[in-house]
C-alpha cells in the first residue's frame, strides 16, 4: 500500500499515533523507574537504615560497657561493683539480641566478614573483661590493672574499630542507596518532563490535525457539490492559513461561476426573445406572400380573360375583313 495515496487525514493520523505509541513507552519507563525507585527507598528503609541503626546501637552499647567496666576497675565499692556489673550483664545481652538481628538482615560477603570479624573481637573483649571481673572480685587489684592496661585496652580498641568498620560500611552502602536513587528520581523528572512535553505535543497534533483535515474535508464537498451543479452552497472561512485560502478560493470561483450562470441565463432569455422576434416576421412575412401569390393568380386570370377578348376580337376582325374582300368582289 502507498501511503501516498492515503488520505492527508490518515497520514497525519498515523504519524501522531506514532508520537502517541512513544508516549506509552516513556509512559511504561517512567512508572518502571519509579517502581525502582521506590524499592529502593522500600530496602534502604527496611535494611539499610535498620543496619546502620542497630550497628550504631551496637556502638553505643559497648562504650557504655567500656566505661562501666573501667569504672569498676577503679572503684573498690561492693555496691558499685555489684551495680556495675549488672548494668554490663544487661548491656552485653542487649548486644547479643542485637547483633542477632543484625546478623539476619545481612546480604553481602563484605557485610557477613564484617560483622564475623566484630563478633569475634567481641569474644576476646568479653573473655578479658570476665577475668578481669573475676580477679576484681578476689581483690587481686595489681592484676585487674595489668591485665586492663596490657590487654583489656588493646582488645577493647580493637573491638571498637570493628564496629566501627562495620558502621562506616553501613553508612557507605546508605550514600550509594541515595546515589542511585537520585539519579532514579532525576530519570523519572526527565521521563516525566518528556513525557508531558510529548503529552503537549499530542494535544497540538490533535488541534492540527483537526485545523488541516476538517477546512480540507469541506473544500472537498464544496468541490463535489459545485461538480454536481450545485452552486448554491454557503461556504464560509474561518481562517486565514493554507486551508482557509483555499476555501476563500473555492468561495470566490462560485461566485464567479453564479454570475457567469446569470449572464448565460440572461443571454439564453435574450437569444430566445429574438428567436420569437424572428419567427413572428418569418409569420407575417408568409402571410404576405401567400397575399402576393393570390393577388399574381387573379391578375394571370385578368390576363387570360383579356388574351381571350383579343383573340375573340381578332376572329371577328379576320371574318369581317373577309365579308369585305367578298363585297368588293361582287
Amino acid at each position: 500500500m502507498n501511503i501516498r495515496n492515503l488520505k492527508i487525514g490518515m497520514r497525519l493520523t498515523l504519524g501522531f499515533g506514532t508520537v502517541l505509541l512513544l508516549l506509552v513507552a516513556i509512559s511504561a519507563v517512567g512508572i518502571w523507574r519509579l517502581r525502582d525507585m521506590g524499592l529502593a527507598v522500600e530496602s534502604m528503609a527496611e535494611r539499610a537504615l535498620v543496619k546502620e541503626r542497630i550497628a550504631a546501637e551496637w556502638l553505643v552499647a559497648t562504650s557504655t560497657n567500656s566505661i562501666r567496666t573501667f569504672a569498676l576497675v577503679k572503684s573498690n565499692d561492693a555496691d558499685n561493683l555489684k551495680y556495675f556489673q549488672k548494668g554490663i550483664t544487661q548491656t552485653s545481652l542487649g548486644i547479643t539480641e542485637n547483633s542477632k538481628k543484625l546478623f539476619d538482615l545481612l546480604e553481602t560477603d563484605a557485610e557477613k566478614a564484617l560483622f564475623e570479624d566484630s563478633v569475634a573481637k567481641r569474644a576476646v573483649y568479653v573473655g578479658l573483661r570476665g577475668s578481669l571481673m573475676r580477679l576484681k572480685a578476689d581483690g587481686q587489684n595489681a592484676q585487674v590493672t595489668q591485665l586492663t592496661e596490657e590487654k583489656l585496652v588493646p582488645a577493647l580498641a580493637a573491638y571498637d574499630a570493628s564496629i566501627k568498620n562495620m558502621l562506616v560500611h553501613q553508612k557507605s552502602a546508605i550514600d550509594q542507596s541515595l546515589v542511585s536513587i537520585d539519579a532514579l528520581n532525576h530519570s523519572s523528572q526527565r521521563n516525566m518532563l518528556v513525557l508531558a512535553l510529548l503529552g503537549l505535543g499530542s494535544l497540538v497534533a490533535w488541534r492540527l490535525t483537526i485545523g488541516i483535515v476538517r477546512p480540507l474535508g469541506q473544500a472537498l464537498q464544496v468541490a463535489q457539490t459545485v461538480a454536481a451543479g450545485d452552486l448554491t452552497t454557503w461556504i464560509e472561512v474561518t481562517t486565514s492559513d493554507e486551508a482557509g485560502q483555499l476555501l476563500q478560493a473555492l468561495k470566490d470561483m462560485n461566485t464567479s461561476l453564479v454570475g457567469i450562470v446569470g449572464q448565460v441565463r440572461q443571454g439564453t432569455d435574450t437569444i430566445a426573445t429574438a428567436s420569437g422576434q424572428i419567427a413572428a416576421g418569418n409569420q407575417d412575412l408568409s402571410s404576405r406572400t401567400e397575399e402576393q401569390a393570390s393577388s399574381l393568380e387573379e391578375t394571370a386570370a385578368s390576363m387570360e380573360e383579356l388574351t381571350s377578348t383579343v383573340k375573340q376580337n381578332a376572329d371577328n376582325a379576320r371574318q369581317a375583313n373577309q365579308l369585305a374582300v367578298s363585297a368588293s368582289s361582287v
